[in-house]
């Protein structure tokens, strides 16, 4: 989701891994996927990892000889909303909302393509029973973007998918700006910032207890 807002911010000579979105949908791959490229590297670094605690995706990562540095987010959209409070606010507020970014959109890995291949492997009874069971809970569905430009950009892109929740479950449709400011944290000044990240000492564990 990050790597269009991340990359601009990046050194040329900040070396970048960008991983799968499907890690998302899959956490209990994360941690793997993650640890296999802290191990390669040679030489002892600080690492800027751009996931929040993401379903406890990260929990139990080992620094070995690195520093980690995490933003303290439970997850991507808490990133893009530029604060955990102000997530947390918005989560207060209105609970049932599915969001839906740029960085989602034409993946493979968005509800409707899901529920698609769902149809082909499964047959359209099963995949029904199946999007009922993830998605079903939703009331709202939020197109969050880093400003009304891109948001302009994103619309026609999204429609499928907003179309598709509001046909199914009849949902209210919503848009908002969020804040790159968490982001731009993260790669800029994060040693400014301390309490808004999770630090990692070389030799520790990612542990769920240092995003709360």
């Amino acid at each position: 989701m990050l790597e269009a807002y991340l990359t601009p911010l990046l050194d040329s000579n900040t070396p970048a891994t960008f991983f799968d979105l499907g890690l998302h949908d899959n956490p209990s791959q994360m941690r793997p996927a993650l640890q296999e490229q802290l191990d390669a590297l040679t030489e002892p670094t600080t690492v800027l990892i751009g996931y929040g605690l993401c379903g406890n995706g990260v929990v139990g990562l080992e620094a070995g000889p690195h520093t980690l540095i995490l933003p303290k987010a439970h997850d991507c959209i808490g990133m893009a909303y530029g604060s955990t409070e102000a997530h947390m606010g918005a989560l207060m507020t209105n609970p049932g909302t599915y969001y839906v970014t740029r960085g989602w959109i034409g993946t493979g890995n968005d509800p409707l393509e899901q529920y698609e291949r769902f149809v082909e492997q499964y047959g359209e009874k099963r995949a029904d029973r199946v999007v009922e069971a993830f998605y079903g809970h939703y009331d709202r569905i939020c197109l969050m973007a880093f400003s009304e430009e891109e948001l302009v950009d994103v619309r026609p892109l999204a429609a499928p998918v907003v179309r598709w929740f509001q046909e199914r479950w009849q949902l209210e449709y919503v848009e908002e700006v969020g804040d790159s400011a968490f982001i731009e944290r993260l790669v800029i000044d994060h040693q400014k910032l301390p309490d808004d990240f999770v630090v990692v000492d070389p030799g520790g564990t990612v542990a769920m207890e240092m995003f709360l």
